[in-house]
């Protein structure tokens, strides 16, 4: 298993999404079927229109293309031992496509109203960005007060031992940003952001799973922690100890996006192939609009109540906002140590 990762030079995209919001649901009764050589699963009770399927397979398409191409030119790595997962969020309607080495698609369509906030995990993220501890859990963070379009960096998550007995909370290696942005009608609103990864060692597997928050002063919510992101990306997620590159967009044509880039588990979100593979996972929300940055942030944290106890660690490294290595300053240290040198830096959590 490979352990080390390049850093990988961030592409904005010309593809024009539509406004949404999220909020996951448990699974339902799947109605499958085949379009243009897709495995489609619509598991909503809306039927989904034939020109909607379209523009959705076409965004995807064009998604998954233009990171397999830039994987190949940064990594050198081909599209035989690539895996792109593109979780698109529009209205009350969450798109997953996947593509795996093996050039095999396959779409699944799910409603994303059923499910509420964890509010618990709101607070320990999104509300945390704002004061010196980290409400509902434990952690470090490091911010950049500045503007910006995107902030990249390559993160080495922790292993199973790094993350010791970790019980009684869950493990979370994120960034984002603090902001603002314009709804449709033309009003400002503020948003927060917590965009990365999240510890899991189900199925037998120890790996780092996506996940998106976005919270508008708890009046609106754009994005969560993705709880039912589970049944798509399934078994699937990025080996734990080795380098994640991320970045977090702002405002690729009105839309918030976070990549993650990394060694997979798998081959598949059904772990049917154990072959290593490079993962790419893409979450989208459309239609947030966001101008302008007043933070970015970098966390590790262990969260599930102010009592929580476990371990954590990640290391930052090159970070840079819009391509210009930055340097972090540390923001809070609750029950953790945040060493930061240059444009890199270490957070170490426990209790």
């Amino acid at each position: 298993m490979k352990s080390n990762f390049l850093k990988l030079t961030p592409i904005l995209f010309s593809i024009v999404l539509f406004s949404s919001l999220i909020a996951p649901t448990s699974p339902v009764a799947i109605a499958a079927s085949t379009t243009d050589g897709v495995s489609i699963s619509n598991e909503t009770d809306q039927k989904i229109q034939d020109s909607k399927l379209a523009e959705i397979l076409d965004t995807s398409r064009k998604i998954a293309s233009e990171y397999k191409k830039n994987n190949l030119r940064s990594l050198n790595v081909s599209e035989t031992k690539q895996v792109i997962d593109y979780y698109r969020i529009e209205n009350e309607t969450g798109y997953f496509y996947e593509t795996t080495p093996d050039n095999k698609e396959s779409l699944v369509i799910i409603d994303l109203n059923d499910t509420p906030l964890d509010k618990n995990i709101a607070e320990s993220t999104s509300v945390a960005a704002a004061i010196s501890s980290i409400p509902s859990g434990i952690g470090g963070r490091a911010v950049i007060s500045k503007n910006g379009s995107y902030l990249n960096a390559t993160v080495t998550t922790a292993t199973a031992s790094q993350m010791g007995s970790t019980k009684s909370g869950i493990g979370w290696i994120y960034s984002g940003f603090n902001g603002t942005g314009k709804r449709s009608n033309g009003t400002n609103y503020s948003m927060g952001t917590d965009m990365g990864l999240q510890y899991s060692n189900a199925y037998g597997y120890v790996k780092w799973t996506p996940y998106v928050l976005l919270n508008d002063g708890g009046k609106e919510i754009f994005g969560d922690p993705l709880r039912g992101y589970d049944k798509l990306q399934y078994k699937n997620g990025f080996v734990g100890g080795t380098d994640v590159n991320f970045t977090v967009y702002k405002n690729v044509n009105n839309n918030t996006r976070l990549s993650l880039i990394g060694f997979g588990v798998c081959a598949d979100m059904e772990c049917n192939n154990t072959e290593d593979t490079y993962l790419t996972s893409i979450i989208e929300v459309a239609g947030t609009n966001i101008n302008t940055v007043s933070t970015w942030k970098v966390l590790a944290t262990v969260a599930g109540s102010e009592n929580v106890t476990g371990k954590n660690y990640a290391r930052f490294s090159n970070i840079n906002l819009d391509g210009n290595a930055v340097t972090p300053v540390v923001d809070a240290q609750d029950y953790a140590t945040v060493s930061v040198s240059g444009n890199n830096a270490t957070i170490n959590v426990s209790r």
